[in-house]
């Protein structure tokens, strides 16, 4: 290979750029069953294939291809907590929480605009018959999704509120039982199929209230115990609820990505304990060893992949919430699943001052890519289906700008350095990408070791049609830039660098 190829596997070598991943290991070895396994004569989660519940068995599965290549998904958190719609600026409070929130006297926002909105006898369930998506239009949805340039979605199927948007035979408070009488999972997995998207399911393990898990809801201002909806009474939350429903979802919607959430809390977070009896195990290396069978079974298998929320003893990739002051450079897989305001859910109580604005998200990507990460962005619908003005212009604004910029964000490596002050680096095929935070006027000076010699092309994505002057001095590379950035004020830029 010569100074001068820039191919993508040339820069992977030259450069230092993170490779795709160790290769996988024997998958041979015979099941052990754990104490909890034990406990049950036939666990529910079983398939034949490679892949037993054990720690050196599943450390051998990695993250796929197409999902390191994707770069950015859609988060979309819905259910019952969108009819209430409200949170307040304060831990635990955002409006999907909004029923264990209303439980919490002290900070009282919550509790007070429950009290005043709609009095003390209105349990959170008499939310439901309101949670009618009749406006709900799944192809719309999908269609709004790819407009963003997004590559995959992941939908709850299930929160912390314990509604199911999907049906199974472990619960009667789900979507086509009650609220809608509609499948909203499979009306969506159904719509997906005729794109490009890859379609991933977002489960909470455990709830804020189920009589299984020794949680069984009251009354915040009568402290009276009441019904918890659609509830059918199991011996065993882990066999006869959570893995049932999960092997519904595999086997109903064959999704590509499992993301659990709600994994190891035993705790009180103001209006008593949470999500799991403290000794209660999910099991989650069967939950893994299940899927990954499943996929491997089907008549055309397929590449899948789990986050990091099983309370399993192996992950694909692992998951960073919230807001961050910064992101560092990493080795392995990982995803920054971040909100648009300050809710997950629809929430009409969104501080302004919260909400990111469109070139704000698009540097958040181009930050994250740059150092092996993948931007799962949220929008949290209306109860009634429909998307907020304020959220769909923000999705389509990033899609427009990957339109245009694209090429330096998908099936990219990162370099050996992420970044250099406003800077962020990207490899792909044929070329190096720089990508810039904000527009320096009509000049640029880059580092003097980054991939760029007398022979290099350097061209501003956008405004396609000349090859920028460039000089190479001893402190750097000087780059004469047009006098406007072609994708708007505020917007990142991008500089491809190729050999000629």
């Amino acid at each position: 290979m010569t100074r001068h190829d820039v191919t993508r596997r040339g820069f992977l070598h030259r450069t230092g750029a993170i490779g795709a991943g160790a290769a996988l290991a024997s998958l041979a070895g015979r099941q052990t069953a754990s104490a909890s396994t034990a406990a049950s004569a036939t666990p529910l989660l079983q398939a034949p294939g490679p892949y037993v519940a054990t720690s050196a068995s599943l450390a051998a599965h990695t993250a796929p291809a197409w999902y390191r290549d994707a770069k950015f998904g859609v988060f979309i958190h819905w259910g019952v907590y969108s009819v209430p719609a409200w949170g307040a600026n304060a831990a635990y409070h955002s409006a999907e929480w909004y029923s264990y929130a209303m439980h919490i006297s002290s900070p009282d926002q919550t509790y007070q605009h429950h009290l005043q909105t709609y009095g003390a006898d209105y349990d959170y369930d008499r939310f439901i018959p309101q949670f009618r998506a009749e406006h709900y239009d799944a192809r719309e949805w999908i269609d709004l999704i790819e407009r963003a340039g997004a590559r995959y979605f992941v939908l709850t199927s299930k929160h912390h509120d314990g509604f199911q948007l999907f049906p199974n035979p472990a619960s009667d408070r789900n979507s086509v039982m009650m609220g809608p009488r509609r499948d909203l999972v499979g009306e969506l997995f159904h719509a997906a199929r005729t794109s490009h998207l890859k379609g991933g399911i977002y489960h909470s393990l455990g709830e804020f209230f189920n009589p299984a898990l020794q949680t069984p809801p009251w009354n915040p201002y009568t402290k009276a115990p009441i019904p918890y909806t659609g509830y059918k009474p199991v011996q065993n939350y882990v066999d006869d609820y959570l893995h049932l429903m999960l092997k519904t979802l595999v086997e109903r919607y064959d999704p590509d990505l499992l993301w659990a959430d709600g994994e190891h809390w035993h705790a009180d977070l103001g209006a008593g304990p949470a999500f799991k009896p403290q000794d209660m195990d999910w099991r989650g290396n069967e939950i893994l060893a299940y899927y990954y069978n499943q996929a491997l079974s089907r008549p055309n298998p397929k590449e899948v992949l789990v986050n990091d929320r099983f309370e399993a003893s192996h992950r694909d990739y692992a998951t960073l919430e919230g807001d961050k002051s910064s992101y560092s450079l990493r080795a392995d897989k990982w995803e920054a699943c971040l909100t648009l305001g300050r809710s997950w859910g629809y929430d009409t109580n969104e501080d302004p001052a919260s909400i990111k604005s469109s070139p704000q998200i698009v540097r958040l990507l181009v930050d994250i890519v740059s150092k092996n990460g993948n931007l799962l962005l949220n929008i949290g619908p209306k109860a009634d289906g429909t998307i907020a003005s304020w959220q769909s212009e923000r999705l389509l604004a990033v899609g427009s700008w990957l339109d245009t910029n694209g090429t330096a964000v998908f099936d990219t490596a990162p370099w050996s350095r992420a970044a250099d002050g406003n800077l962020r680096y990207t490899v792909s095929d044929g070329s190096f990408n720089v990508l810039g935070l904000d527009w320096p006027g009509a000049q640029l000076t880059v580092p003097a070791d980054l991939p760029i010699d007398a022979h290099s092309q350097i061209r501003l994505l956008g405004a396609e049609g000349h090859k920028l002057p460039f000089r190479i001095t001893a402190s750097g590379v000087e780059i004469d830039l047009p006098d406007r950035n072609p994708n708007g004020d505020d917007y990142p830029f991008v500089l491809r660098i190729t050999s000629s």
